[in-house]
């Protein structure tokens, strides 16, 4: 075993790295997420503009890690510039936010999602009944039994390293984008279903009412970050990695666009705001059960595409934890033949797995969701420090419209988290929940603090 996750082999060549931002970003959300939006906004062109705006704020955030990957090219993403920026009580903090619960808990989340929605749709067995009670009041789904074992696959395909990863990711992300795109145009252009016509049951537009929207697209785009945990092991980091950063995340913004377009084309916002999940909605306005079938698929390559690629870059975030003495060095080392951190991998399969078996998953994905924003604003933010703090070092890629560009991303999680702030304090019923993730992140800041005062 090799102790240096920067010694990993570097595999994920520039079409692997845009898969892994890719097929990261493209998952549930977009389907699940357009009904969200449509009860929260009035008018289709605004509706346009909050998918337009999660788009520009996921590009922003690109740009600024595109520099961060190509300063510091290995295994660990926000860990690694966190570290450098704000130093190891952030850094530690934000990292177990990230493997402990975002990753895990994302796992966890989707392969259920994906067990209990598209897999029984697709073989014609309803996965909901509990089919098996082991004991100690604990009582299986037939659908987190399914998530178990799927979970436990996609682990051991990725111990056989980053390279079969990598592939398997290509042909996963690929697929669903070239004939989601065909399936977007075939409803632009058939379009004017009699859904269309129905006026939008929507709440009138609050600014509260707004940042719910803009979260539920915020969450859609998540993902377009992922290729930077794997940095250790794309080839050309230089120039691989603003590629798959950049050229994924707009290829992505670009069909969300399209497939939002064709949904107010078929649906209308009354008829997005009504549906449950807007692709099989729309496809059934359609062309009925073959074309849901179709697009029930795709779904399922797609949240195949995001879990591989969480899978991928979540034990990545521990390798870098290790090496920087965070949690047990013995998760730092690479299988000798593969380069893949296995003991990681395991790890977090582990901590997925006990996140299914639960059943409180969801829970923690809410518990969690600002401190997401929370990383993910201090990660884009390293790149104003670091340019202060550090000015000397090599910057092969600098960050296309700095500084505004990655400011966009700044203010508007600041944004959201003073609204979320806002709500808590106005006595919103569940309002208080997600905040208490940035508690967790404050408690781990200060322990880590303390500890290192004694130490």
């Amino acid at each position: 075993m090799s102790s240096d996750a920067s010694e990993s082999q570097r595999v994920i060549g520039p079409l692997g790295g845009f898969t892994i931002v890719a097929g990261s970003m493209l998952g549930i959300g977009i389907f699940l997420s357009p009904p969200i939006v449509a009860r929260h906004v009035a008018d289709p062109l605004l509706f346009l503009a909050v998918w337009t705006a999660g788009g520009l704020t996921a590009l922003s955030g690109a740009v600024a890690c595109a520099e961060l990957g190509v300063l510091f090219p290995r295994a660990g993403g926000d860990y690694v510039f966190q570290r450098e920026a704000y130093g190891p009580s952030v850094a530690f903090a934000s990292g177990w936010a990230l493997f402990a619960a975002i990753f895990s808990g994302s796992i966890a989340t989707m392969t259920v999602a994906l067990c209990t929605y598209q897999l029984p749709a697709l073989i014609g067995i309803d996965l909901g009944a509990h089919v098996w009670s082991p004991g100690g009041g604990l009582t299986l789904s037939g659908a987190q039994l399914a998530a178990l074992g799927l979970i436990l696959t996609l682990t051991a395909l990725n111990t056989a390293g980053a390279g079969p990863s990598s592939r398997t990711q290509s042909v996963l992300t690929l697929l669903p984008i070239a004939v989601l795109t065909v399936f977007a145009g075939f409803a632009i252009a058939r379009g004017g279903a009699p859904a269309a016509t129905t006026p939008a049951a929507t709440a009138p537009l609050t600014l509260g009412g707004l940042v719910l929207a803009y979260n539920a697209v915020y969450f859609a785009y998540s993902g377009w970050i992922n290729v930077i945990y794997v940095g250790g092991e794309v080839t050309r980091p230089q120039r691989n990695i603003p590629f798959a950063l950049i050229a994924g995340t707009l290829v992505v913004t670009a069909l969300y666009l399209l497939l939002c377009t064709a949904f107010l084309r078929v649906l209308g916002l009354g008829g997005i705001g009504a549906a449950i999940e807007a692709g099989s909605a729309t496809a059934g306005a359609l062309g009925g059960d073959a074309l849901q079938t179709g697009l029930t698929l795709l779904i399922a390559s797609a949240l195949l595409a995001s879990v591989n690629g969480t899978v991928l870059g979540g034990a990545r975030v521990a390798v870098a934890m290790a090496e920087g003495g965070a949690i047990s060095r013995s998760l730092a080392g690479l299988d000798r033949r593969s380069g893949a951190p296995r003991r990681a991998l395991w790890l977090q399969a582990a901590i997925a797995c006990a996140l299914v078996l639960s059943g409180r998953f969801e829970e923690l994905l809410n518990l969690v969701s600002l401190t997401m924003v929370l990383t993910g604003t201090l990660t884009v933010s390293c790149v104003y420090v670091l340019r202060r703090t550090r000015p000397e070092l090599p910057r092969p890629y600098r960050t296309s419209g700095y500084p505004w560009l990655p400011g966009i991303y700044v203010v508007s999680s600041i944004v959201v988290i003073g609204v979320m702030l806002e709500r808590m304090f106005a006595g919103e019923p569940d309002a208080a929940y997600p905040l208490l993730g940035l508690a967790l992140f404050a408690i781990a800041y200060t322990a880590h603090r303390l500890s290192a005062r004694r130490g």
